[in-house]
C-alpha cells in the first residue's frame, strides 16, 4: 500500500509538473523530458551541496587537526590541494549511484551521462595524483639530502605516468574499448612517442646518472664554457638544469649536456672551506743581480728565516731573497691556509721577462672577498719590489 501511494504521489507531481511546464510554452516532448530528469537534477543539486558542506568541514575542521600537528606532511597535502581535490569525486558518485534509477526510460542518455561521469573522475583522479606528487616533492625538500639528491626530475616523470594512464583511460572510456587494446596499439607508434618524449627520455637518463655519482647538485658553482655558462646551481629538472651566473644572468642548459660534454664543478673547493690561488708576476730579468753588502743590510729585517740569514751573501740574488721574503710573508696572513701547502717558484722565461708564480690556497669560498684578497696581496708585492731593487717587467713604448 505505502509503494502504491508513493507511486501515485510521484505520479501526481510529474503530472502537475508537466501541466506547469506545458503552460509555460514548452512542448510535450520537452517537457516530458524535464520530468524525467527532474529528479537527477534534484540528485545533482544534493550532491553538489554536499560537496561544499565536506569542503567546509575540511577547511575548518581538518586545518585545526593539521595545525596541531608536529610533522609537516600533513601540511604539504592540505596546501597542495590533495583533500579537496579528492572531494571532488564525491557528487559524481552519488549521481552515478542513483543514475540508473532516476531516468530508466532514457537508456542512452543514462550512457552518456554514464561516460561523462566517468572522464570527470579520471580527470579529478589527475589532478589529485598530480597534487600528491607536488607535495611529495616539498616533503622530500625538508630533508639534507634533497639538495644532493634533487628528485625533481623523478616528480616530472611520475607526472608524465599520470598524464599517459589518464589519457589512455580517457580515450578507451570515449571509443569504448579496454585500456589494455590501446596500449598494444600504442606499440605500432612506440617510434614516434620516443621521438616526441627524446628529450624527457635523455634528462630522466642524466638526471639518474647525475644524482647516482653525486656529480651535482643545487648550490654548486659550475662552469660550461661552450655554453659560456658560470654561476650557481639553482635548479635541476627533468629537461633542464638552471644555472644562475655571478652577472645575475640565467642559463638554461640540458640536463643531458652535463652527461655528454664536461663541465667544471667548484664544489671540492667550496667543501674545503677555501679558493687556490694561482697566479704569477713578471720580474725584469735586468734587475736581477748580486746582493752586496748594503742591500743584504736593507732588506734582513723583512726576513725571519734564521737558516737563510747565515748563508752566505757572495751566492744569493736580490730575486732569491725576496723569494724568501714573500714565502714568510705569505706564512703570517691570516687568511692563508698554510697547512695546505705554499709555493713560490720560477717558471721559463721569456721575452716578457721571467714570471714568479704563487700558488696558496686562501680561506675564502666566496668569488668577491677572494678577488679583494688577491688584489691586495698583488699590490703588496709590487709595492715591495723596489726595496729589493727588483723591477716589474713592463714593454717599453716605442
Amino acid at each position: 500500500m505505502t509503494d502504491t501511494m508513493k507511486a501515485m504521489n510521484g505520479y501526481t507531481f510529474g503530472e502537475k509538473l508537466k501541466e506547469l511546464l506545458l503552460n509555460w510554452g514548452l512542448s510535450d516532448k520537452i517537457s516530458t523530458y524535464v520530468v524525467d530528469f527532474s529528479v537527477l537534477f534534484l540528485i545533482f543539486l544534493g550532491s553538489v551541496l554536499i560537496y561544499y558542506i565536506l569542503k567546509f568541514i575540511l577547511k575548518r575542521f581538518l586545518k585545526k587537526l593539521i595545525d596541531r600537528s608536529v610533522s609537516k606532511w600533513d601540511d604539504y597535502l592540505f596546501e597542495e590541494k590533495v583533500f579537496t581535490r579528492l572531494a571532488l569525486l564525491i557528487p559524481a558518485l552519488i549521481i552515478q549511484f542513483f543514475l540508473s534509477e532516476s531516468v530508466t526510460a532514457h537508456p542512452q542518455a543514462i550512457h552518456m551521462i554514464d561516460v561523462a561521469l566517468k572522464l570527470y573522475m579520471v580527470a579529478v583522479v589527475i589532478l589529485v595524483f598530480i597534487s600528491f606528487l607536488n607535495a611529495v616533492y616539498r616533503i622530500y625538500g625538508e630533508f639534507e639530502m634533497a639538495v644532493s639528491k634533487p628528485i625533481k626530475g623523478y616528480i616530472q616523470i611520475g607526472k608524465i605516468i599520470v598524464y599517459i594512464v589518464g589519457g589512455i583511460i580517457i580515450i578507451s572510456t570515449l571509443i569504448g574499448q579496454s585500456p589494455i587494446t590501446i596500449l598494444a596499439g600504442l606499440g605500432a607508434v612506440s617510434a614516434v612517442l620516443i621521438l616526441i618524449f627524446k628529450d624527457s627520455i635523455l634528462g630522466f637518463v642524466a638526471g639518474v646518472q647525475l644524482s647516482s655519482n653525486n656529480m651535482l647538485k643545487i648550490g654548486d658553482w659550475i662552469t660550461i664554457a661552450k655554453h659560456n655558462s658560470d654561476g650557481i646551481v639553482v635548479d635541476i629538472s627533468l629537461v633542464t638544469v638552471k644555472v644562475r651566473n655571478w652577472d645575475n644572468s640565467v642559463s638554461l642548459i640540458p640536463t643531458y649536456t652535463l652527461i655528454s660534454e664536461s663541465f667544471l664543478n667548484w664544489r671540492s673547493m667550496m667543501d674545503a672551506g677555501g679558493r687556490r690561488l694561482k697566479r704569477s708576476f713578471l720580474i725584469d730579468i735586468r734587475s736581477i743581480k748580486t746582493v752586496d753588502k748594503n742591500l743584504f743590510d736593507k732588506t734582513r729585517d723583512f726576513i725571519t728565516s734564521e737558516n737563510f740569514l747565515v748563508k752566505s751573501t757572495e751566492r744569493l740574488t736580490n730575486l732569491e731573497l725576496f723569494r724568501h721574503y714573500l714565502m714568510d710573508h705569505l706564512k703570517k696572513v691570516p687568511e692563508i691556509n698554510t697547512g695546505a701547502g705554499i709555493l713560490v717558484r720560477l717558471l721559463q722565461s721569456s721575452e716578457t721577462g721571467l714570471p714568479v708564480e704563487i700558488i696558496v690556497y686562501t680561506r675564502f669560498p666566496d668569488y668577491p672577498s677572494f678577488e679583494s684578497f688577491q688584489s691586495e696581496l698583488f699590490e703588496h708585492i709590487y709595492s715591495v719590489l723596489h726595496i729589493f731593487e727588483l723591477s716589474a717587467y713592463q714593454r717599453p713604448s716605442n
